[in-house]
């Protein structure tokens, strides 16, 4: 399952098995946010590594990618515990970039 918010931010929740299904891009959507709260630490374990790799091709385009999830789980990635946290995360990297910071 995934929605668009705010016509440029996606939201795609990963499943249990670490799965994510069909994401639906248009050429809009510069950010992205993985709903990871059902996702177990040993799947998390097994996907971590193709998450740096996405978030860094995310930043390489000047986009956002933050992750859901209680547990941090890497300092390479942006994980905060709430959704709303996620769209305040983007919300603030979206003005630096704007500033040029």
């Amino acid at each position: 399952m995934s929605k668009l918010v705010n016509g440029n931010t996606l939201v795609f929740k990963v499943s249990e098995k670490g799965e994510i299904g069909d994401l639906s891009v248009n050429g809009e959507v510069v950010n992205f946010v993985a709903d990871m709260q059902e996702v177990s630490l040993e799947v998390i374990e097994l996907i971590r590594n193709n998450l740096i790799t996405f978030g860094h091709s995310i930043y390489q385009k000047k986009g956002s990618f933050v992750i859901v999830c209680s547990t941090s789980f890497s300092e390479e990635l942006n994980i905060v515990p709430t959704m709303q946290e996620a769209f305040d995360y983007i919300e603030m990297e979206e003005i630096e970039r704007q500033l040029n910071f």
